[in-house]
Parts: structure tokens; sequence; C-alpha cells
């Protein structure tokens, strides 16, 4: 005789199934049909069951790429469970999924400060600073890590301090970097380009140069070329006048974050 299949066995098994969406290798193009199947499955228990069908409803936008709707739904995750960490953590995954690193940095600066001892908020929070473009914030949270866990040093951590240092030399600004990393994002956008992500990698001592042409990953030189003049024309009259001289990005066609912050400058 079939037994019959509880609501909180059926939402498990949907989040199992989601989970596993997420973490393979195939397009989630692939799994359209099935993710909408899901999604009217999971309406139906938004009277039931707010908290989870919400939740799920917010990791099912995600992996459908469709960023209003995960954010609204998260954010009724939220308020129907009284701003839950577990729920906040979610919506900051879901965020950096989706290459809304701003975005994804709030909501761990608000989980760090609940639970300050909590390693891996910790270190999700420096990879989203750090993604932002925020790299002396982010050497900030690092050095709160050797502080906390001084017996595993974060890689790259020196680099990135140095980084940090030229930034700072040069009168350039978190905020300033932020700013321009979003108007590269911006442009690459309305260009259609396939690259989704933008990480900055430090000054480049013999070529300084925006964006270097073998970082691209398929895109073409004239992609390249294009955006280095479009961003230059953009900062002619910005502050500070040589942001333009001490940094490069480096480019990949998915919403990864690096930690991979190199400085090569001699001085």
């Amino acid at each position: 005789m079939k037994v019959e299949q509880s609501l909180d066995e059926r939402m498990d098994e949907i989040l199992s199934r989601l989970q596993g969406i997420w973490a393979s290798p195939i397009a989630t193009s692939r799994f359209e049909f099935e993710l909408k199947r899901l999604e009217r499955e999971v309406e139906e228990q938004r009277r039931h069951e707010p908290i989870r069908a919400f939740y799920l409803l917010g990791l099912i936008a995600t992996l459908q790429e469709e960023a209003d709707k995960m954010q609204r739904h998260f954010k009724n995750a939220l308020w129907h469970s009284n701003q839950d960490p577990d729920v906040r953590h979610g919506y900051g995954a879901c965020l950096a999924r989706m290459g809304h690193f701003s975005a994804a940095r709030e909501q761990y600066r608000i989980l760090y400060a609940q639970s300050p001892d909590d390693l891996n908020l910790l270190a999700e929070l420096i990879m989203t600073t750090l993604a932002t473009g925020r790299i002396q914030e982010g050497v900030r949270w690092m050095s709160e890590w050797s502080r906390l866990n001084p017996q595993r040093p974060m890689e790259e951590a020196v680099s990135i301090a140095k980084s940090s240092a030229l930034l700072e030399r040069f009168g350039v600004s978190d905020d300033d970097m932020e700013r321009l990393q979003q108007l590269a994002l911006n442009i690459l956008e309305r260009g259609k380009t396939t690259v989704k992500t933008i990480n900055y990698t430090g000054m480049p001592a013999d070529d300084p140069c925006w964006i270097q042409a073998d970082l691209i990953i398929e895109e073409p030189t004239e992609v390249v070329e294009s955006l280095n003049h479009r961003l230059a024309e953009a900062r002619k009259s910005a502050t500070p006048p040589r942001l333009a001289e001490l940094i490069f990005f480096n480019f990949c066609n998915d919403h990864t974050i690096s930690t991979e912050v190199k400085t090569s400058s001699s001085g």
C-alpha cells in the first residue's frame, strides 16, 4: 500500500532536487520545464507554508536567472520568517550566484554582525566584498580573519593588502572602485557580451591598460578594445584622474568570485 507523502516531506524533496540542479555542471536551461513544474507546485503551498514556499521560489527564480523575482520571493520569506538567519543566508548565496555582489555583501554583513565568530560567514563576506571591488574594506575583513584564525591565513592576503595600499596611496576609494566596476559591467550588459563578472586584479607594471585581451574568456579582441576606449572616455573627467592608469580587470563568463587580486607595481 502506497503511503501518502506529507507536505514537509515533499518540500524537503523539492529542496533536495533544487540543490542538485544548483550543483549540476549542466546548463540550467536544460531544466527549464522541470523548474516551471516545481514552481507551480510550490506556488500552491504559499498559503500553507509561506516561509518554505517563498524560500524555494527564490531558489527556483535564481536557477531561472530571474533576479527581480528572486529578490521579491526572498524578501517575502524574510518577512514571514521574522528575518531568519538561514533564510538570509540563502538570499545572500542566490544574490552572489547571480552576480549581485553588493547586495550579497549587505546580507553577509548583517549575518556576520549577528555571529561574529562564524568563520564561514566571514569568508563569504570577504569574497563578496572583494567581488564588488571594495579592496580596502576586504583587507579589513581579512585582518579580522587572521585574528580569529591565525593558523589558517587566507590565500593572497599579502598581495591584496598591497593592492589596497596602492589604491589608498593614489587616493582611490572603495566607492571609486565599486562605481568603476559597475560602469564596466553596465557597458558589458548593453553590449550583450557573454562576460558576467569582472574581478579587480591590481596594477600591471609594463602595460597600464584597463583590460587585457588575453584575460577575456570567449570575447574577441575588438570587444576588449572597444570597452577600454569607452571606459577611458567615461573616466576622462573623473576623480582621481590617474585611476585608469592604476587598474585593470580580469573577466569570466560566469558569476565567479575571485580572490586572486594581484599587484605588480614596483612603486
